[in-house]
Formats: C-alpha cells, structure tokens, sequence
C-alpha cells in the first residue's frame, strides 16, 4: 500500500517546478527592465551631451539651429518611446512577480501538507511497533506466569 505523503510526492514535483518556472520569468523580466533602464539613460546622457555640445559651439546660425531643434524633437521622442517601454516592462516585471508569488505560496502549501502526512504516518508507525511491543511483552509476561517460557522448567 503506497502512503499518502508518497501520493503526493507528483504533486510537490509539478508545484516545484511551476515555481521554478516563474522563477525563471521573474528573472528574465528583471533582467529586460534593468536593460530598458540602461537604454533610457543613455538616451538621456547623449542628450544631454548633445545639448552641451551644441551650447559650446560659437557660431549658431538659423540652419544649424533648426537641425538642433529638430534632432533634438527626434531625440526626445525616442526617449518618450524608451519610456513607454520601460513602464510596459515594468509591468510585466510586477506581473511576473505576482505570478511567482503565488506558485511559491502553492508550493509551500504543498510541502506543508506533504511534511504533516509524513509525520502523521510517522506517529501511526511508532504506535503499530509500540502496539507490537506491548503484545510481545503481554505474551512474554503472561507465559512467564504460566511457567511456560522456553529454557524455564
């Protein structure tokens, strides 16, 4: 007759690795977000460069001004779209979280239900050879009182 602890035991495997899988998501939507963040300053930092530059430069007349402004329009929307982005991955990131969260709590649950079957058949053992012991103990006992023990005559 197979336990119950050992029942479970397909169960507790898929709940680890459902777990595990998020796991992995969780890590590669971080991973994405931190990408993003990176690829969002660095827009900003060659804006603010090419502000700098464009400020230290001596001449400035209506052609390159209007190639500023409109590189500079160019540059801004990028960083609005790098933006967006950053919030869409941040969302999967909080997502992501989420689904992990709750694998992690199903698979705790699981290990918590698996360890009381394991310990409840642990105590219905120790009671069974605790049971035997006692009936050996009976039948020793009572033989000895009746002289009928081996070796005792």
């Amino acid at each position: 007759m197979t336990k119950r602890s050992e029942r479970l035991k397909p169960v507790q495997r898929l709940a680890e690795q459902r777990r595990e899988q998020a796991a992995g998501h969780l890590s590669r939507a971080e991973v994405a977000l931190r990408e993003e963040e990176a690829r969002l300053q660095e827009l900003l930092g060659f804006r603010r460069d090419y502000c700098g530059q464009f400020a230290a430069g001596s001449r400035v007349d209506a052609a390159r001004l209007q190639d500023f402004n409109s590189f500079l329009t160019r540059l801004d929307e990028a960083v609005v779209r790098q933006r967006q982005a950053l919030t869409k991955q941040q969302q999967q990131v909080n997502y992501a979280r989420r689904v992990w969260l709750e694998f992690w709590q199903q698979h705790r649950t699981v290990e918590h239900v698996v360890t009381s079957r394991q310990q409840e058949e642990a105590e219905a053992e120790a009671r069974r050879e605790q049971k035997e012991a006692d009936e050996v103990a009976r039948l020793l006992f009572q033989a000895a009182a009746a002289g009928r023990l081996p070796g005792k005559r």
